[in-house]
């Protein structure tokens, strides 16, 4: 199986069989990379017992196709139906996964997380007032790089440190294809979140970094019970 058909049918298993995402085995990788690591998240919320509902950006309940975004745009952004997954733990304030939004940076300068999970209070408000999310509002971010036959540039690991500084330090993530011990170096000095060589040929890598979501949201609920 190819490293892309191997990225969607992970998507596919997230989603379930009776719902058909927007990306193929033949579209971008950023695209299919974004995808796939938004359903290794929803798979952590799955083991740390959460409900998982799919909503269109109207509100509606997703029974067939599932819309990815291939490009960031707002979060109220209708051109197409574009998903979340809802995620509702007991008792708990109900969250929101996202692929390709934007959120207000503390500068309130708006940055793209390509994974966003953020409280559903603040996606409602953000639909109604088409405002950004606050930055202090988004639970888990990730910063997804796909890289086949090159490697991540170390201009793109000190764009991720400053971007922890604009939207808080705490369950911000680095994750890549492929290696680069540059990249390693400098973000093995700044921070443990990040992970470059994340994709189903190393399922331990993967199992790793699912582990350290559920902690996140076992972190969350144990905030809430």
């Amino acid at each position: 199986m190819t490293l892309n058909a191997s990225l969607l049918h992970q998507i596919q298993t997230a989603l379930s069989h009776t719902i058909t995402p927007n990306v193929t085995s033949a579209s971008n990788g950023d695209d299919l990379y974004e995808a796939y690591i938004w359903s290794v998240a929803i798979e952590a919320a799955k083991n740390k017992q959460a409900t998982i509902n799919f909503k269109d950006v109207y509100g509606n309940n997703v029974l067939s196709d599932y819309y990815f975004r291939t490009s960031p745009s707002e979060l109220w952004w209708s051109k197409h139906p574009y998903c979340h997954a809802e995620i509702i733990f007991p008792n708990c304030p109900i969250l929101e996964a996202h692929t390709g939004i934007y959120v207000a940076g503390r500068s309130d300068v708006r940055h793209e997380c390509d994974v966003a999970i953020i409280h559903k209070s603040e996606a409602d408000i953000c639909r109604s007032n088409h405002v950004l999310p606050r930055s202090s509002k988004v639970l888990l971010a990730v910063e997804c790089k796909f890289y086949v036959n090159s490697k991540p540039g170390l201009g793109l690991a000190r764009s991720f440190l400053g971007l922890r500084e604009e939207i808080q330090r705490e369950n911000r993530f680095f994750i890549a294809t492929s290696h680069s011990r540059s990249v390693e170096k400098l973000l093995a000095k700044h921070t443990r979140d990040y992970d470059l060589k994340f994709t189903p040929i190393f399922p331990h890598n993967v199992d790793v970094m699912r582990g350290i979501f559920e902690s996140v949201f076992a972190k969350f609920k144990g905030q809430h019970s």
